[in-house]
């Protein structure tokens, strides 16, 4: 799978490109359409800066700053380049020359990028980086609350009462020189009254702490890796080399149809110049045959459908499709 971007200066183009992508048979789920005015296209755009080399990564997002939109399309190998072509054909903004221009107003930015070099595929492999990050799961606090209830209890106290009392006394006493003296005596009279105070004692404690344990946790990913595939392509022979073929294909199968070889060659040969011509090349006759018929009709107007036949001939013949 391969990953073609696109970035367009104005939205409607970029739409008109998005529609006509689907029209061809692109997956809507393997198509995205990305600006700076939604965000949940930040993460994407974030991702596009892992798998997109500079400065490539730096003029789409510049791009997508200034109110530019990027469309992304994740296809087969085999149809990047029939790919690239539709969007090229809506006003896609050229990377390179915007690279250029950047570069005069920011020296910072550098150009060097093997990629460009059309002789270079680079060989992408994501790789998994796992790490680690606090994040809070809950809190505990604690902290003390002052109530107030009411308490009774029952104490004996002791009241005393002092009596006085008079008797009754007939006895007789010797007279002496005391007997008239003035005395006197007390006695103190004692209650006891409650007395109340107050003393405070540690009933309970309350810890507050926290257990930490170490867990495994495995995480699953997908990575991709984006190989590069060497295919020997066979030397190109010259139209006059098939003309054998393609005659005795028109004498087994044509002859009778009203029309001369001489009349049919002009087919056969646009036919065999798509099939030495990338991106015709390397890309099967459903992704070539909308770009045939408009380079045929441009030239040959209204004559596509008689045509056709032949050209689809010459290119899969040269192509060793039949």
């Amino acid at each position: 799978m391969r990953t073609v971007i696109g970035l367009f200066e104005q939205h409607d183009e970029a739409l008109k490109a998005y529609t006509q992508l689907a029209n061809d048979g692109i997956a809507l789920a393997d198509l995205d359409i990305l600006t700076a005015d939604d965000k949940d296209d930040e993460p994407k755009l974030a991702y596009l800066g892992t798998i997109v080399p500079e400065p490539d990564i730096h003029v789409y997002l510049a791009g997508v700053r200034q109110g530019g939109t990027l469309i992304t399309a994740n296809v087969a190998d085999s149809m990047a380049t029939r790919v690239a072509e539709i969007m090229s054909g809506f006003s896609m903004v050229n990377i390179n020359q915007r690279a250029e221009e950047l570069r005069s107003t920011d020296s910072s930015l550098t150009l060097s990028n093997p990629a460009v070099d059309e002789n270079v595929i680079e060989v992408i492999e994501e790789e998994l980086q796992v790490g680690k990050a606090e994040q809070e799961r809950g809190r505990m606090r604690i902290y003390n609350v002052v109530t107030e209830r009411e308490v009774s209890e029952n104490v004996g106290l002791r009241d005393e009462t002092i009596r006085v009392q008079r008797r009754a006394v007939n006895r007789t006493v010797a007279i002496n020189s005391d007997l008239f003296k003035e005395r006197s005596f007390e006695m103190v009279e004692v209650d006891e009254v409650a007395t109340v105070g107050k003393i405070a004692r540690v009933v309970e404690e309350i810890v507050l702490s926290k257990d930490v344990a170490e867990k495994i946790e495995t995480i699953k990913e997908t990575l991709r890796r984006q190989d590069v595939e060497i295919e020997e392509v066979p030397a190109v022979r010259a139209f006059e080399d098939y003309e054998p073929e393609f005659r005795s294909y028109y004498e087994a199968n044509l002859a009778g149809k009203g029309f001369s070889y001489d009349q049919m060659a002009p087919a056969l040969r646009f036919g065999y110049k798509l099939a030495v011509t990338e991106p015709f090349r390397s890309n099967p006759w459903t992704a070539v045959e909308a770009d045939a018929h408009r380079l045929w009709e441009e030239r040959n107007p209204g004559t596509w459908e008689q045509a056709k036949g032949a050209v689809r001939l010459a290119w899969e013949k040269v192509r060793s499709v039949r």
